[in-house]
């Protein structure tokens, strides 16, 4: 019998950090507006272009930074969804070893292996999949926990990481 921890969901708290990009983007935008629409000579015909071009190009890129992120963000979680649902997944059982839990404060990151298979994950990363430390009340607490992990194995610049989609603590029997 297991009981599950963790099932893969849309996590919109990573969401959220998109919107700096989209915020900074919105504000220099609004300063574009602002030194366009200014009708005071006061300031040099150089420092309003320059200005006004500033405000425009880094407004684009701040929402087009947004977009993007929210686009491949979406885009990877519906790919995970699917393999999950699939059951397109690597599977492993065992017992927790070498935990190392993630500071509470940070600077480091959480991890683990199950038979010789290691898993890294930190609060402060944004990623879809399971990446929520012990110390941030995550469900992987210690060394000897008996459980089934779902994963899926992903490059990110030319390193392999595993990505928990699925984590089941089993009963001690199994």
């Amino acid at each position: 019998m297991e009981t599950v921890l963790y099932e893969y969901h849309l996590n919109f708290s990573d969401y959220l950090w998109n919107l700096i990009p989209l915020a900074c983007g919105i504000a220099f935008l609004y300063l574009f507006i602002r030194v366009i629409k200014d009708k005071d000579n006061s300031s040099s015909r150089f420092v309003k272009i320059f200005s006004g071009a500033i405000g425009l190009i880094v407004g684009i890129l701040g929402i087009g930074i947004f977009l993007l992120l929210t686009i491949s963000m979406s885009i990877e979680h519906i790919d995970y969804k699917k393999q999950l649902a699939n059951n397109d997944v690597y599977v492993v059982e065992g017992y927790v070893e070498n935990f190392h839990p993630m500071p509470y404060e940070g600077h480091d990151s959480e991890r683990f292996e199950i038979n010789d298979v290691y898993f890294e994950y930190s609060d402060f990363t944004i990623m879809n999949g399971y990446h929520n430390s012990s110390t941030h009340g995550g469900v992987i607490t210690h060394d000897g926990q008996h459980l089934k992990i779902k994963y899926i194995v992903v490059e990110y610049n030319g390193i392999e990481e595993n990505i928990i989609l699925y984590i089941a603590e089993l009963d001690a029997s199994e």
